[in-house]
């Protein structure tokens, strides 16, 4: 049985009474509405601006403190990433991790979904840890598809396929889950942190990704992405690392959170004030003067 909602019609909105103003009035209320808007408009676009500066500034930083830090220098042959600290060591990912991946259980059958395994797939992934799934499986699931396997927490998840900026995030799991085809799992057997190599990870996303193969859609793959080098300190350096760039996101998250929480005030105080022009509850008379007498 369907269900039934009360609609407006084009007859209904043809017959609402407006209230006009004059001519004259008019006029000035849209010189008015033209300047406030326009000024508010510029102020929200100073604060995407500002806020995608940050963004770049902390990309920067993660490029800085995971490739060179404050050494000397040395070459790496890498196009991408042509220079590394001279001290450190430039270590091969499929000789510091295993890897990983996994399958889609059959989607017809219900008795694989809804179980109490996380299921991860690359839309579950947004560079930070992985604090839940959209989907999960059943016990089942993971008997019927051996490629479904259960990686332990603290393992680095990759996303090797997905549309516009999802090829190439990564995830840290914080909790044992499955993943779907679409996911390189890396689980740390040598002397690289698993947190460490998710900030090195996505300072080079660019580069990475544009080694991406394949017809149409080019994806990463599990060979590409043990083939891959990354600039290592030693253990307790790396950490001073990852708690330094801790530090700095927190700080880019809590002034990002200002500069949407300004934007959206903006965005209402121009609709508010729109309400208000329109409907008379404030004096625009001075407002404009055109086609007002000195």
């Amino acid at each position: 049985m369907g269900v039934s909602y009360p609609a407006i019609n084009a007859a209904d909105i043809g017959n609402l009474p407006i209230t006009l103003p004059d001519k004259e009035e008019q006029r000035r209320i849209a010189d008015f509405l033209d300047a406030e808007t326009a000024r508010i408009d510029d102020l929200r676009q100073k604060f995407i601006r500002q806020l995608a500066l940050l963004q770049n500034q902390f990309h920067e930083k993660m490029r800085f403190w995971t490739t060179v830090a404050n050494d000397e220098v040395k070459p790496t042959m890498i196009p991408w990433m042509p220079e590394m600290s001279s001290g450190w060591s430039l270590l091969k990912v499929g000789h510091q991790f295993m890897t990983g991946s996994g399958t889609t259980p059959t989607s017809t059958v219900a008795e694989y979904f809804d179980g109490p395994y996380w299921w991860v797939n690359s839309s579950d992934l947004n560079d930070g840890e992985v604090t839940s799934s959209e989907k999960t499986i059943t016990n089942k699931a993971i008997v019927d598809f051996p490629a479904l396997k259960l990686h332990g927490p603290g393992s680095l998840v990759i996303a090797m396929y997905g549309q516009g900026a999802t090829k190439g995030k990564v995830g840290l799991l914080t909790n044992s889950a499955c993943v779907n085809q679409a996911c390189c799992v890396l689980s740390p057997v040598g002397e690289i942190s698993t947190q460490y190599a998710r900030y090195w990870f996505r300072a080079h996303k660019e580069g990475i990704v544009m080694l991406a193969q394949g017809a149409g859609q080019p994806n990463l793959s599990q060979e590409l992405i043990r083939s891959l080098r990354i600039p290592t300190p030693d253990l307790g350096k790396q950490q001073r690392i990852v708690s330094h760039l801790t530090r700095a996101e927190d700080q880019l998250s809590r002034r990002s959170h200002l500069f949407r929480m300004r934007e959206t005030l903006l965005a209402e105080r121009r609709q508010a004030l729109i309400t208000a022009a329109v409907t008379g509850q404030i004096d625009v008379s001075t407002a404009s003067g055109r086609g007002i007498e000195e």
